[in-house]
């Protein structure tokens, strides 16, 4: 069934009913598959095929949609109800149910009836609410696991496109890991003061990270277009590179620039060389170290100072 359908709702009230009744925080025991496979909870647990994993993620997103719920009178009731409030939290339902009534000015045989599934509705609307807006903003890398032997692909066409989609994908992800790993390394050197050098050369990797991602897209781009294929989400190739982090923005000339200077086969010297000698190729390293460590470095920053004192 589909996660977002009308069958799954009822499967979603019933374990949410469930959870109620022991309130916050979740406990794996309480945790229905409908809730635990949410595509919001798989999202936020550490591990996806792990059940204390995702019913400690269920907890953190319960707690998410309490914090901003919908309907302004009946906030602070669903947060008692739930005993996600000190005051409530750690009681039986019916002590939070009183409380929540009071606090909500309803008599507590009217609050069961009538308010309380009403709460609970809306936290679902909450919850599915969420899984929409992460297939339009959230895209996930490929799902890994251990393999026990060595892959035999079937001598077949549509065999062979799958294996070469993959490649694609795996790919741009792969580029989009190790940009992420050089961008933590600036933000580590920045935030340690490390010497003008240093930061150039960190700043001057995530650059070469960059251009192999733009590399990657393009690729992929050129062979199966502008959407993922085979993925829950509205994010094409070209906007999961912002999974890596935060980057100085790019004028789609210099996105051009440098994704036709990169080359995967070649390393990071045979790069640099290629942007050097490219025009405007040098401004553009210059402005990237700038704007990446919010500092004026480089070798020639560097000997400058070094000769001053």
């Amino acid at each position: 069934m589909n996660e977002l359908g009308t069958a799954t709702d009822e499967a979603l009230r019933s374990e949410m009913r469930r959870l109620l009744r022991a309130g916050l925080p979740v406990r794996v025991q309480q945790c229905g598959p409908a809730l635990l496979g949410l595509r919001g909870v798989k999202v936020r647990a550490l591990d996806a095929d792990d059940r204390s994993s995702l019913a400690h993620a269920l907890d953190g997103l319960l707690r998410e949609q309490l914090s901003r719920f919908g309907n302004a009178e009946l906030a602070k009731p669903a947060r008692l109800l739930f005993g996600m409030d000190d005051s409530t939290s750690g009681t039986t339902l019916t002590s939070r149910r009183e409380v929540a009534a009071a606090a909500a000015g309803y008599e507590v045989h009217h609050f069961r009836k009538r308010i309380e599934p009403k709460l609970l509705d809306l936290v679902i609307w909450q919850l599915r609410r969420d899984t929409e807006e992460l297939a339009t903003r959230h895209a996930a890398p490929p799902r890994l696991h251990p393999a026990a032997r060595r892959p035999n692909l079937p001598a077949d066409v549509f065999a062979w496109e799958a294996a070469e989609h993959q490649h694609a994908l795996a790919a741009l992800w792969g580029a989009v890991y190790l940009l992420r790993a050089e961008l933590l390394r600036v933000a580590q050197l920045v935030s340690m003061d490390a010497a003008g050098s240093e930061l150039a050369d960190a700043a001057d990797a995530a650059l070469w990270r960059q251009a192999l991602v733009l590399h990657a897209t393009r690729r992929y781009q050129a062979a199966y277009g502008s959407a993922l294929l085979h993925a829950a989400t509205a994010l094409g190739p070209g906007e999961i590179a912002a999974s890596a982090g935060w980057t100085p923005t790019l004028t789609p000339a210099q996105e051009l620039l440098l994704s036709g200077v990169a080359d995967p086969a070649e390393g990071r010297a045979d790069f640099t060389t290629r942007l050097l000698a490219a025009a405007e190729g040098a401004d553009l390293a210059v402005a990237w170290r700038r704007s990446l460590t919010g500092r004026d470095v480089g070798p020639d920053k560097e000997r400058g100072r070094t000769h001053e004192s």
